[in-house]
């Protein structure tokens, strides 16, 4: 909800300074504040349509205050308050402002995925979450590892197996999958490791898209 009306706030803002119809100026105001909260539900119930959904929203937004403003120009005459005239062009240098933030929005960068996309583990497991740093990215990946210890006089064998159903539970299927819709094409895998009998879950945020990359074998 915070980053909608970041987005929106100012353009609502400036149609009430600019708006001179006060019939209009209510009506479309609670139309934008009605879509701001609609978008930010919706990036609620689906995150991984940030991008699409905040642009669609703010390409809305800008275009109903543009039709309102002729609307109302074609009614009450050309206006040539200087407020207007100002709030205008404050308006267009938002609108280029928020298509900047979209573009660089649409180059996603490598990235650490979040702990808890297999976390928590089933009961009796240990998880340790190893720090972080910038030397676990590389040109297009950022690793994040996990070390697993089993249950007391479990084989590593077992062990593997357990955490390999677990993720794929988790709904990691071959190991890597989309972040985002359309636009961002970036990508998070899970990759899992046995060593003296501890499983390490190595997940990486990648910029490229390796959705057809398989990682758990």
């Amino acid at each position: 909800m915070r980053l909608m009306m970041l987005a929106t706030g100012p353009i609502l803002l400036l149609w009430l300074n600019m708006s001179r119809a006060p019939r209009i100026r209510w009506l479309v105001a609670l139309f934008l504040a009605g879509l701001t909260a609609l978008a930010a539900t919706l990036i609620y119930f689906l995150p991984r349509g940030l991008l699409e959904i905040s642009l669609v929203c703010v390409a809305v937004v800008a275009l109903t205050v543009a039709a309102a403003r002729l609307h109302e120009r074609r009614r009450l005459g050309p206006g040539h308050r200087p407020g207007n005239v100002v709030s205008t062009y404050l308006l267009a240098g938002w609108l280029l402002v928020l298509l900047c933030c979209g573009v660089l929005l649409g180059r996603p960068g490598p990235f650490f995925p979040a702990a808890d996309k297999v976390l928590p583990l089933p009961n009796g497991l240990q998880a340790t979450v190893l720090p972080s740093d910038d030397g676990d990215c590389g040109s297009g990946s950022c690793q994040r590892r996990i070390t697993v210890t089993g249950r007391a006089g479990q084989s590593g064998e077992d062990l593997y197996a357990e955490v390999k159903r677990h993720v794929e539970a988790r709904g990691w299927g071959r190991g890597c999958r989309p972040v985002g819709w359309l636009l961002d094409r970036s990508t998070e895998c899970v990759d899992l490791a046995m060593d003296a009998g501890q499983v390490t879950i190595i997940l990486s945020g990648n910029r490229d898209d390796l959705r057809q990359v398989t990682t758990i074998n």
